[in-house]
């Protein structure tokens, strides 16, 4: 016996009927937080900053078909590189000039539709390798997480990239799991999709090759994850394809070099100022030095060798700490970006409720996904994940590992972690109940030898 009887029995009578409803009604729960959300959320200027980019870029791509983010004018803009397509492509069907409210708000529903599939992807994957009853509780954790339900209220890339990568990993899962190419196939575009939403994902499929070539069959490699990463490739390159006859360039060279440079700040502040707190670099008199790799990598290595321990221990440590935090360092903090008039978070009994859980389980959660992620690569049987059934596992694994080495190269907000949340939180969740299983199974065999 591996559970009390109580939940053994409910696991044991838990019908697909059962099981399917259980799913429609998290998915039910999930669409009416996101909705309430919405509809009551007050942001002040919430065309801002990226939002106001994203916007620009709609604009010019619903009157002139091109793409960028100049500010409109009475003739085309020349094209640019400096944000990937999709979402302006996502916004142009509802962008009007000036932006509205009401704008705004049937975009927020497209949002709430993507994160609401989003959830449904979530159970599927969990699903690949775990119970019904687990992946229902993974599919719930998506569907209750406060920064989840807090980014649709937002004109920017972390919902639809969050529905992207989701879905690509639960294709690319099952692709392996079951070996069917179409999966493979659907799966690789829409990773290709979620970089051309946010480039974090341009590498994943070189990555995923290189990685999980050590722990499958080589006809796995070749029939499945080949497929899948060429796809992957294709969408990404169609667009860099695109930037070369635009621009003369695959991609902006800036965009890397943004990236190091605002991440090479230990705790995202300038000589530890708290003003500079999130945007260290708007403070550094040497910024502009670092206006190419050259100059970045230049002024990185002065400040090393001035302090080695406190560059080690920041981009070692103190990045990854910094990348799965709670608070939305570049945010008004807490799960919100923009600075709020009014949100739900603060009165509405449920929304409250789960605020207050979440803000408990989020660092064990988040601990226990990444004691499940290494117990996933060297001891899956603790984990009860046998066969094709690690594969999955394995999947989530190989994300999670890329976007933490991703993130401990560049830029470590707590923002470009919030993707990884189902897949984080359903992997905490699942290595807590398996271990105990093991342990009570364990205890058992111990109490009653001859059971």
């Amino acid at each position: 016996m591996l559970l009390p009887k109580q939940v053994s029995a409910l696991v044991g009578i838990m019908t697909k009927r059962t099981e399917w409803f259980l799913l429609l009604c998290v998915l039910l729960l999930a669409a009416v937080l996101r909705i309430q959300a919405v509809s009551t959320t007050q942001i002040d200027h919430p065309v801002r900053a990226d939002a106001r980019e994203y916007y620009l870029s709609a604009l010019n791509l619903q009157r002139w078909q091109v793409f960028s983010g100049a500010t409109p004018d009475i003739s085309a803009p020349a094209p640019d590189a400096a944000r990937p397509p999709l979402m302006p492509v996502l916004l142009t069907p509802f962008v009007v000039f000036p932006p509205t409210d009401v704008m705004l708000f049937h975009f927020n529903l497209l949002q709430v539709g993507m994160d609401v599939l989003t959830v449904g992807f979530t159970f599927l994957l969990f699903r690949l390798f775990s119970g019904a009853l687990l992946a229902l509780s993974a599919a719930l954790l998506a569907a209750c997480s406060p920064h989840l339900v807090s980014m649709t209220t937002y004109l920017l890339t972390e919902t639809s990239f969050t529905f992207f990568l989701t879905a690509g990993l639960c294709l690319t899962a099952f692709a392996l799991k079951r070996e069917v190419l179409w999966g493979a196939l659907l799966g690789g575009g829409a990773l290709g999709l979620s970089a051309l939403t946010r480039e974090t994902t341009e590498y994943l499929p070189i990555f995923m090759l290189c990685s999980l070539c050590w722990f499958l069959d080589k006809k796995l490699v070749f029939r499945i994850l080949m497929p899948t990463a060429i796809v992957a490739l294709g969408v990404v390159w169609a667009w860099k394809f695109r930037n070369l006859s635009a621009i003369g360039s695959f991609s902006d060279p800036s965009l890397a070099v943004r990236t190091i440079h605002h991440g090479m700040y230990p705790g995202l502040m300038y000589n530890d100022d708290p003003n500079s707190f999130g945007v260290p670099y708007r403070l550094d008199p040497l910024s502009p030095r670092m206006t190419d790799l050259g100059g970045v990598l230049g002024v990185l290595w002065e400040r090393f060798i001035a302090a080695p321990a406190k560059y080690l221990f920041w981009f070692l440590i103190g990045k990854p700490l910094a990348f799965f935090q709670w608070n939305l360092q570049d945010g008004t903090g807490d799960v919100f970006v923009y600075p709020l008039i009014y949100t739900p978070y603060l009165d509405n009994p449920l929304f409250v409720w789960t605020h207050a859980l979440f803000r408990l389980l989020h660092v064990p959660l988040m601990i226990s996904s990444i004691l499940g992620a290494a117990v996933v690569l060297w001891r899956p049987k603790l984990l009860g994940l046998i066969g094709n059934a690690r594969l999955p596992a394995l999947l989530i694994v190989c994300v999670i590992g890329y976007f933490v080495a991703i993130h401990m190269v560049g830029f470590p907000l707590a923002r470009y972690s919030v993707p990884l949340r189902p897949c984080m939180y359903g992997l905490g969740l699942f290595t807590i109940v398996m271990l105990i299983r093991q342990a009570w199974a364990q205890y058992r065999a111990g109490k009653h030898p001859m059971a």
